[in-house]
């Protein structure tokens, strides 16, 4: 569905503040999924400056914390985080239930979804931001300190980060591997594929893991970015980088 990229919101329709190599991607993608008409609004990160790289301050106009994604809806409401922005997007806007979990089981109803998806947000999320914060310490350290900066990382890897992050990639890999193209769906992603991505994807893009050894998890993946919703979100976005 066509977007309206705009600095004004319009009567009727979401609005998305989208923030430039972020998560908002993923709700760009979920917007496309549902196919309804909405505002896009696209805004840079920081390109110099003390705040290089981080979220500009006009973000904070619309909410305190100053981050993205951010959901305006319809109604004027202003909703953050994620979870609960794909949670309201689906429960609105998807009359057919194309994205939602059936209820046939236990392995495919409501009480799994939210399982799965805090598992996403507590932790898998924690686990990946700490690889990924002592990833950017070792790249952006200055020389000097970097391979004591790169031995401390490696401790941590042999000693924590490796294991929790093959024992959370294995579990997420044997949920894949029942046959289903998705966590909880035979047809179309669920909330927990459009909160999930974006871990995944910070972790592989870097580099700081290798998902050769969770195949499962990496078709996964690819199928998520072959969807033509997901290649309209990228062409409509304003960069989707991770890696430095």
């Amino acid at each position: 569905m066509a977007a309206t990229t705009s600095t004004t919101t319009t009567a009727g329709k979401p609005t998305l503040l989208h923030l430039s190599n972020s998560q908002s991607q993923t709700i760009l993608w979920l917007l496309e999924e549902l196919e309804i008409p909405y505002d896009l609004k696209l805004i840079d990160r920081e390109k110099s400056g003390p705040n290089k790289n981080r979220a500009p301050a006009v973000l904070k106009e619309t909410h305190p914390l100053g981050k993205s994604p951010q959901l305006i809806t319809a109604s004027g409401r202003v909703v953050i985080e994620r979870s609960a922005i794909t949670a309201y997007l689906i429960e609105t806007y998807d009359a057919a239930g194309r994205f939602k979990v059936s209820g046939a089981d236990e392995d495919h109803d409501g009480l799994r979804e939210q399982e799965l998806v805090g598992f996403a947000e507590a932790s898998f999320n924690l686990t990946a931001l700490t690889a990924m914060m002592l990833h950017y310490t070792k790249v952006l350290s200055p020389f000097f300190v970097r391979p004591l900066v790169a031995a401390v990382s490696a401790m941590l890897h042999v000693g924590y980060l490796d294991k929790e992050l093959d024992l959370q990639l294995r579990f997420m890999d044997g949920l894949l591997a029942r046959g289903q193209p998705y966590f909880l769906s035979d047809t179309d992603p669920t909330r927990v594929d459009f909160v999930m991505i974006f871990f995944v994807q910070t972790v592989h893009q870097s580099g700081v893991v290798n998902l050769a050894p969770y195949p499962n998890v990496l078709a996964w993946h690819d199928r998520c970015v072959a969807r033509p919703a997901w290649k309209r979100g990228m062409e409509k976005g304003n960069g989707y980088n991770l890696a430095l």
